[in-house]
């Protein structure tokens, strides 16, 4: 009985079970049948006419629109430091003094030099001319005297010579007359012939030295040899000695002759014998002449230097000297200016107008020409620059405008493609290309990293819908076939389209949707052509 009481129990169990079973698949049988008869949901946006844009998007970096490097022109200690770093600056401004006092003198020396120059300068201007005119009067005037130095010379130098000879030949005979006489003893008419010859030794004598002090004064202007000179001293010490002789001659008269005085004057006979000699000898070797050469010689240098002066004159010399001067001048101004440029170069100014970036010497220091004393970059203007690929370099277009955006600048900022390079690096197969930036607010600064988008073509009053709604057809044998689907009514409409430019989530369609058209957005995979489906608009 319980056998049977439990095999009960356990059917009645299975019975409920598949009975609740059934149940279960039967709700489930409806519900799916009531699921099937409802539309399905998608979403749609309307298709829109607007502007697209093809972009490049690159990366480069901010640089300065001018970067200059400050270098003293001149060494010295720095005097004074007028700007720091980060501080702006504008053309001229002063920012550093070096120790000028050696070329503040320079200058002042440069100055005197000026002064001195335009001094001369204007002296040979007023004498210039006078002086060449003088020169020609001073030329004639020698040559006046060489003239006459000449003639004077050839008029009396023979004559001179010859009566020399007669003098000493007189002087002679005399001598030997008295000596006879004395020896002989004289006799008053004697005495008198005597003292005549006394007085006529004296004149003698006084000739012969004026004649020598004469030639001592031509030879000074070097009108007469030097042998010439000696000769007149030869006749003037025979003229003396013969006025001796006379002079004793005539004592020994009056007195009565002694064996030494007879003596004394046979040895007056013999120097005046030896005088009679260079007499002869100056007769024979002719030595005026060489006076007269001597004196024609110095004529013609006269004469010379007369034509020389005159030939100035004729060619306006002193115009010469003139522009001489006044070459001076120039050239102690050039002085002057140079002078007060290295003064000038003492105290340091700004080339550009900018932000100082770099001060490498403190004041105290010694700056040096080949040692830069600061760093300027100008930042009202800043050039972003990137590298584009050489495919894209001919879509490129001049004072084109591009969209900037720096890390720590809310805002993009526009900007204006200036530059090109004309050279394609060949291992990137990129050209630099530099966008110019109005940094007036100097937001951005140089060294910063910049991300540029290059609007390369723009599409205008073209349809436009989000980029999801457009599907690849997988299954189509046309390489690169798109459908979309058009909701008509709550009706699905599978439309084979042509896409264009697109950016960021929006796309270009060229055909096969119009513009107010509804375009699936959001479940467009479960769709199918001419499904009805519930429009959810966004």
């Amino acid at each position: 009985m319980k056998k049977l009481l439990v095999i009960v129990i356990i059917l009645a169990v299975l019975g409920l079970g598949a009975w609740r079973v059934s149940v279960v698949f039967k709700t489930r049988a409806e519900a799916s049948k009531v699921k099937e008869k409802q539309p399905l949901a998608v979403e749609t946006e309307v298709a829109k006419l607007g502007t697209i844009q093809e972009e490049l998007s690159l990366v480069g970096n901010i640089v300065a629109d001018s970067e200059v490097i400050v270098f003293p022109k001149i060494p010295g200690k720095v005097e004074k430091i007028a700007v720091e770093v980060g501080s702006n600056v504008s053309k001229g401004n002063v920012m550093a003094k070096i120790e000028d006092t050696e070329f503040a003198l320079h200058v002042k020396q440069a100055e005197v030099a000026l002064d001195t120059a335009r001094t001369a300068y204007n002296q040979a201007k007023a004498l210039a001319e006078v002086r060449v005119k003088s020169q020609v009067a001073q030329a004639e005037a020698g040559l006046v005297g060489a003239e006459a130095s000449l003639k004077q010379i050839q008029d009396v130098a023979e004559t001179r010579v010859s009566s020399q000879l007669d003098q000493a030949q007189a002087g002679l005979d005399a001598l030997k007359t008295n000596l006879k006489k004395i020896k002989d003893g004289a006799r008053p008419e004697e005495k008198k012939q005597i003292e005549a010859m006394v007085q006529q030794a004296k004149a003698n004598m006084d000739n012969a030295q004026v004649d020598l002090e004469r030639m001592k004064k031509l030879y000074d202007d070097r009108a007469i040899s030097k042998q010439t000179l000696d000769g007149a001293e030869t006749r003037a010490t025979v003229a003396s000695a013969q006025y001796d002789a006379a002079s004793q001659q005539l004592k020994l008269v009056e007195i009565g002759a002694r064996a030494e005085d007879i003596q004394a004057m046979e040895l007056q006979v013999k120097a005046a014998e030896s005088g009679l000699e260079v007499a002869k000898s100056m007769a024979d070797t002719k030595s005026w002449k060489q006076d007269i050469e001597m004196a024609k010689s110095r004529y013609d240098q006269a004469k010379a230097m007369l034509d020389s002066a005159q030939a100035l004159v004729g060619a306006k010399s002193w115009e010469a000297d003139i522009a001489g001067a006044e070459a001076g001048v120039k050239q102690t101004e050039t002085a002057l200016a140079l002078a007060k440029e290295s003064l000038g170069y003492a105290t340091i100014t700004a080339p550009i107008s900018g932000t100082v970036s770099k001060r490498n010497l403190d004041t105290g220091s010694m700056a040096n020409p080949a040692m830069p004393l600061f760093t300027i970059v100008s930042m009202n203007i800043v050039k972003a620059v990137v590298d584009v690929p050489e495919t894209s370099l001919s879509e490129l277009s001049l004072n084109g405008n591009v969209s900037v955006s720096v890390a720590g600048v809310a805002e993009p900022v526009t900007g204006q493609i200036t530059l090109v390079s004309p050279t394609v690096k060949p291992a990137s197969r990129t050209a630099s290309v530099e966008i110019t930036i109005d940094n007036s607010s100097h937001k951005l600064r140089p060294g910063a990293f910049a991300r540029v988008v290059i609007p390369l073509k723009i599409h205008k009053n073209t349809v436009l819908v989000r980029r999801s709604a457009i599907i690849d057809d997988r299954e189509s044998k046309e390489l690169g076939s798109k459908y979309a689907f058009i909701v008509d009514k709550d009706k699905i409409i599978k439309r084979k389209v042509e896409t264009g430019i697109a950016q960021g989530d929006t796309i270009e369609v060229v055909s096969g949707i119009q513009a107010g058209e509804k375009v699936v957005t959001a479940g467009q995979n479960l769709v199918k052509d001419g499904e009805i489906v519930k429009v959810s608009e966004q």
